[in-house]
């Protein structure tokens, strides 16, 4: 049995978010991927063992050359299931509320429409690199904290 390693899994879960825009839209171009998890701190989460697991969900965020894709799905699945919201560029200038930056992991808030409170993702510092290049992005409402 091979094991793949954390480049590995990164490289297959942003592949099937540019496979998951490409299916929503053919004629976007995927760009940056950032990859993210819901809920609370990872050590309480972790702590909950599998029931934490059922409770996260993993956010896959997709910048084409037009819009905004998020897709979400679950841990166990680690699969972009469902389309949750399509941003256009000129609309995304808001969608960061917050940054956080830590060592293993930063918090990263995001306000999509129609919602009332940012919802919050968990950043690993394996994508560090691409929550840095999403906020340079979008730096309007970012707030390094």
């Amino acid at each position: 049995m091979v094991q793949l390693g954390k480049t590995d899994v990164k490289f297959e879960l942003k592949s099937k978010a540019r496979r998951a825009v490409l299916n929503a839209d053919p004629t976007e171009v995927p760009g940056l991927v950032l990859l993210g998890v819901s809920g609370g701190s990872q050590y309480v989460m972790g702590g909950l063992g599998v029931l934490g697991l059922l409770l996260i969900d993993t956010y896959f965020i997709t910048v084409t050359n037009r819009s905004v894709y998020v897709h979400r799905g679950t841990r166990l699945s680690n699969s972009p299931d469902k389309l949750i919201h399509v941003i256009p560029l000129a609309q995304a200038d808001g969608l960061v509320a917050r940054v956080k930056w830590g060592k293993r992991q930063s918090v990263l808030r995001l306000r999509f429409p129609g919602r009332k409170r940012p919802t919050r993702m968990n950043v690993s510092y394996h994508s560090r690199d691409e929550l840095e290049r999403f906020v340079t992005k979008f730096p309007e409402g970012a707030v390094r904290a």
